[in-house]
Order: structure tokens, then sequence, then C-alpha cells
């Protein structure tokens, strides 16, 4: 089980991540006059996250099955001092990214930039995506029809 721990987590990561960027640059195109949104900017900081967890899936995967001898791998001050960090940017940066797709859906949807109160319900569907996706998708796939 904590060899295909690393392996799960990069899928689920990999297709939560790939839904909210679907969301964020598919709708980006569908905003009404006068709403813009800075879809480049989301870009590039969401690939931040997502580099990221790509690493630290592939470094514990590696740590956890042997394939790193004990000299490849840092004490734990020098991996906290660098993970720590990493860690809470990836965090902020997906916070903002699930509201970025939230808001870019709900201003697609009302015709105007939506407000945090137009769209905090979509922001926790996306942020809790396992039920997310079943309420969000049926009206994701409207309003990309349209």
């Amino acid at each position: 089980m904590i060899q295909a721990f690393p392996i799960l987590m990069v899928v689920f990561a990999v297709g939560t991540f790939g839904w909210i960027w679907a969301i964020s640059t598919n709708l980006n195109s569908k905003l009404p006059d006068g709403v813009t949104l800075n879809s480049r900017r989301f870009q590039f900081l969401f690939a931040i996250p997502v580099i990221y967890l790509i690493a630290i899936m592939a470094w514990m995967g590696l740590s956890f099955t042997g394939g790193m001898n004990e000299q490849e791998i840092m004490n734990p001050g020098a991996i906290a001092a660098i993970i720590v960090p990493l860690h809470l940017l990836s965090m902020v940066i997906i916070f903002w990214g699930v509201r970025f797709a939230a808001k870019t859906m709900k201003s697609v949807e009302l015709g105007r930039m939506a407000k945090f109160g137009d769209y905090a319900g979509e922001f926790f569907l996306i942020w809790f995506s396992i039920i997310g996706y079943w309420i969000l998708q049926p009206r994701l796939n409207k309003l990309i029809e349209e």
C-alpha cells in the first residue's frame, strides 16, 4: 500500500487539477463582454503546485520503495526547509486556482463579474471535488455547449 500511495495521489491530483484547469481555460473564452479574468496568470501560477506535487510524489515514491540510498536522502531539517515553504505556497495557489475556476464559471452563468457571495457554493463544490464532480459537471457541460 505504501508503494501505491504516491501513484494514487498523482492520479487523483492530476485528475482534479486537470478539471480545475479545464474549467478555467475553456470557460474563459465564454466570459461576457466587459468581464476579464487573467487566464495567463492562472495558467502560470497553477502550474507551480502541479509540478511541486508531481516532484514530491516522485521523491516519496523513490524513498519509500528503496530507490534512493541513505546518502541521497537529505536530513529531515533540510527536507522541511524545502518542503514547508513550497507546500504553503502551493496551498495558497491551489485555493486561488479553485476560486478562479469558480469565479469564471459563475461569471459565465450570470453574464457579469461574479462576487464571492455569488460563487461561494461553486468554490466549495470544486474544493470538495468528489461531490462537486456530480453537481457541477452537468452545469459545465451546458455552459460549454452554449
